[in-house]
């Protein structure tokens, strides 16, 4: 039997613990910012990368929330970060967003409502139901999500996936976009918590203004693995290259120069270098967006699939012509 519900029920009443000294709005915003910084910041903490600009910038945010609260509040701020990722361990759900919702932590008067996480799975059951075949082509699937909300539709992508029987941690990478902050970091901490791939941005998807985007550790870790890989195919075809230099295509700059073999035709000319090179991660991952926030660079491949937004669907789950 699922625990989330009783997970649910410690989360909101740790969160009205601070009712008395501060707006519950104003807490669950802090603590979305904390937990997603804290998120991003573990790989860090574990040494497998440098602390650079990028996790001096976060820690400093992260110190300007925490200072406005008591020893005994950010000891119940990391008790919310232990229930929030126990009830993703126990499976798929929008815990964060329904969480949101039934405490009415969302900003309705700008709009903002969260799709019910069953209607998000038979909208992902249907974009998906091909996901399979193009795993098995390209190896990996890409998604863009441009109105992520607290990340329920990719969830569902991710939980659709899985009754595939892919491994969306592994096989496939999600672009998320919202305007909203407080989405833009459930998203984030949601699906690091899920073990997902993704670039989570804070952003105007209509106007394409990018304020802010983080890679999820998971995808920092692959494309690390990737860079790796390139290295070391790279090596391989500089020594067989050494070894065998008549079995590497000769290169002429103009016509009637005589041929001769550089390294840079090497790139063109081992199979399985040139193979490693074409699957770097879909999505530029520097944490923050460029100085112009209307200059967003563009993904390195083009997303397989582009989530439906709900008010694209009739009450059939076909998609609306014309809109």
């Amino acid at each position: 039997m699922s625990s989330v519900p009783q997970l649910k029920k410690d989360f909101i009443q740790t969160l009205h613990s601070f009712s008395h000294s501060h707006n519950q709005s104003t807490v669950f915003s802090d603590w979305l910012e904390m937990a997603a910084i804290s998120l991003h910041q573990l790989p860090y903490h574990n040494g497998d990368f440098p602390k650079d600009e990028t996790f001096a910038d976060l820690e400093a945010k992260y110190t300007e929330r925490e200072k406005c609260y008591t020893p005994e509040e950010r000891t119940a701020f990391a008790k919310l970060f232990g229930l929030s990722l126990m009830a993703h361990r126990e499976g798929f759900s929008d815990f964060l967003g329904e969480i949101a919702a039934e405490q009415e932590l969302l900003n309705e008067r700008g709009g903002q409502f969260f799709t019910p996480y069953e209607v998000c799975k038979m909208m992902a059951k249907m974009t998906f139901a091909d996901a399979k075949a193009i795993v098995e082509e390209k190896g990996l699937i890409t998604v863009s999500e441009p109105a992520s909300g607290g990340g329920a539709m990719v969830i569902a992508s991710a939980e659709a996936l899985v009754e595939q029987g892919v491994d969306p941690r592994s096989c496939a990478q999600f672009d998320c976009i919202d305007i909203s902050r407080d989405a833009f970091n459930m998203t984030y901490i949601q699906l690091a918590a899920l073990d997902l791939q993704a670039v989570v941005r804070h952003g105007n998807t209509l106007s394409n203004e990018m304020w802010e985007s983080r890679p999820t550790p998971q995808l920092r870790y692959f494309d690390q693995w990737i860079r790796e890989h390139q290295q070391i195919a790279r090596l391989e075809q500089l020594r067989d290259f050494f070894v065998n230099p008549e079995a590497f295509p000769a290169a002429s700059s103009q016509e009637g120069e005589e041929e001769v073999i550089t390294t840079d035709s090497l790139e063109t000319s081992a199979p399985q270098a040139q193979e490693v090179a074409e699957q770097p991660s879909l999505f530029e991952i520097d944490t923050f967006a460029p100085a112009d926030p209307t200059e967003r660079r563009p993904s390195r491949r083009k997303a397989d699939v582009t989530l439906p937004q709900p008010e694209q669907l009739d009450l059939f789950g076909q998609e609306r012509q014309g809109e």
